[in-house]
């Protein structure tokens, strides 16, 4: 069963990178209606809980973490809401050990099939929507920096994804 409330942390990209994704995430929007969310990578979640004690280890956390690089593999898409359009992302050794770090701070279900991407457009598309706007989207040929991590608090009954915290890492 999917849980539709709750905290989760997000991967956010410096400038550069953010808006060469905006401007993706625009074109697959202006054919996609989606609800609107910051362009972000999932890390971990969701969390039921969360306190100040973990938001201090956060902090803590992203002093002593670096950005990291991730590999864009190409748009993809599927019949499921939260997944409609997408650029795949290599699930890489380093993003395995960051993730592996966070899971340190506060537990949650690492062992869960871990699928890493950035959503350009939510909702229930049409396959041969989706199929033909591939062709107007720019090529993905070169790895993307994730410089931050995010709390954010999530209410997908009312399509709600806010962020209550982010942290530069070092």
């Amino acid at each position: 069963m999917r849980i539709s409330k709750a905290y989760w942390l997000w991967g956010l990209f410096p400038s550069k990178e953010k808006i060469f994704l905006n401007e993706i995430k625009a074109k697959v929007q202006s054919r996609l209606k989606s609800p609107s969310f910051e362009t972000h990578i999932t890390l971990s979640g969701p969390y039921l809980d969360i306190d100040n004690f973990f938001l201090n280890k956060l902090k803590n956390f992203a002093d002593n973490n670096s950005a990291i690089m991730l590999n864009l593999f190409g748009y993809e898409f599927k019949q499921e809401i939260f997944k409609s359009f997408y650029i795949s992302i290599e699930n890489s050794r380093g993003l395995k050990e960051l993730r592996r770090n966070i899971y340190e701070l506060n537990n949650f279900d690492l062992a869960k099939n871990y699928s890493p991407h950035i959503s350009l457009s939510y909702g229930n598309h049409k396959l041969k929507e989706k199929k033909e706007l591939l062709s107007n989207l720019p090529e993905l040929n070169k790895p993307i920096r994730m410089s931050k991590i995010a709390l954010v608090e999530v209410d997908e009954d009312i399509n709600l994804w806010k962020i209550l915290e982010s942290f530069d890492l070092n």
